[in-house]
C-alpha cells in the first residue's frame, strides 16, 4: 500500500490530476505484442479461443506514455515509481501532483 499523505493541491491541479488520469484510464499496462511475436501468436489462439476482446484501447498519444508507465509501475509495486517522476516533472506536474496521480491512479 503507498504511505503517502493526501496532497494539498489547488483546484486547477487536482483538474489536472483528474484530466490526465482520464486520459490514461483505459490505456492499459504495457505496449501491445509486435506482429509476429510469440505473444502475439498466443493472443490470436485465445481470440479464437474465447472471441476477441471487445474493444481495442486507442492509441496512447507519446506524452501520456511516462504517465502510464508511472501509473503500472506505482500499481505493481505499490511504491512511488520514483524513476518516472523526472519525466512527468519535464511535462509540468508539480510532486505534489505525481503523488496524487499515484494515489488515485495506482
Amino acid at each position: 500500500m503507498l504511505t503517502i499523505a493526501t496532497p494539498r493541491l489547488s483546484p486547477a491541479e487536482w483538474d489536472d490530476v483528474q484530466a490526465t488520469l482520464t486520459a490514461v484510464a483505459d490505456c492499459g499496462c504495457g505496449e501491445p505484442a509486435n506482429a509476429g511475436s510469440l505473444r502475439s501468436r498466443i493472443g490470436h489462439v485465445v481470440d479464437a479461443l474465447i472471441g476477441p476482446k471487445k474493444a481495442a484501447p486507442a492509441p496512447l498519444p507519446a506524452h501520456l506514455r511516462p504517465v502510464r508507465d508511472f501509473l503500472c509501475e506505482t500499481g505493481r509495486t505499490r511504491q512511488l515509481a520514483e524513476r518516472h517522476v523526472p519525466s512527468l516533472s519535464a511535462q509540468g506536474f508539480s510532486r505534489a501532483q505525481i503523488e496524487a496521480l499515484a494515489l488515485l491512479g495506482a
